[in-house]
C-alpha cells in the first residue's frame, strides 16, 4: 500500500488520515479557547458582598444576598433652617416582598451610613466614607448587615 496514490489529492492515503486528525485537535483547541473566553467575558452572576466596595450605575440592579440595589438618583430638598439644602442619593431596594426607597445624604457634613430593614434584618448604606474600609469613590455603595 505504500506505492497507493489517492486520485484527487496525489498524496498517500496515510497523508491524509493525519491531515484529518490535525484538523480536528485544531478545531477542538479553537472551540476550547472559545469556550473560555465566552466563560471570562460572561457577566458575573454571583451576589455582590455585604462589606464590600461595590459599584453602581444608575437604573442598575445590583444583586446582594436578600435583596436587590438600583441607584434610582440624586433629588435636591430645600430647607428654611439650611439656605444651601439638602442632596440626597436614592436607591431603590426590592425583594420578593416589595420594595423601598433607601435616601442617603451628608447632610450638613456628618456622614454616616443610611439605615433600612428587609424582613428581620437590618443594614446600612453607605456612600462617600465606610466606617471600616475608608474613603469610597462617587460610584461606590457598601451595605453591612446591622446589628
Amino acid at each position: 500500500m505504500r506505492g497507493f496514490r489517492n486520485s484527487k489529492s496525489g498524496r498517500e492515503p496515510r497523508a491524509d488520515l493525519w491531515s484529518s486528525v490535525r484538523m480536528k485537535w485544531s478545531l477542538r483547541i479553537l472551540g476550547l479557547m472559545f469556550a473560555v473566553l465566552a466563560t471570562a467575558c460572561a457577566p458575573d452572576s454571583k451576589a455582590a458582598d455585604y462589606g464590600a466596595k461595590v459599584a453602581f450605575k444608575k437604573d442598575t440592579p445590583i444583586t446582594f444576598p436578600d435583596f436587590s440595589l438600583t441607584y434610582v438618583g440624586e433629588r435636591h430638598v430645600s430647607s428654611d433652617r439650611y439656605p444651601r439644602g439638602f442632596d440626597f442619593q436614592d436607591f431603590k431596594v426590592v425583594t420578593t416582598q416589595g420594595s423601598q426607597t433607601v435616601s442617603w445624604s451628608s447632610g450638613t457634613g456628618d456622614i454616616g451610613p443610611a439605615p433600612f430593614q428587609v424582613g428581620s434584618k437590618h443594614f446600612a448604606l453607605e456612600l462617600a466614607r465606610a466606617d471600616k474600609l475608608g474613603p469610597l469613590k462617587s460610584n461606590e455603595v457598601v451595605i453591612t448587615r446591622a446589628p
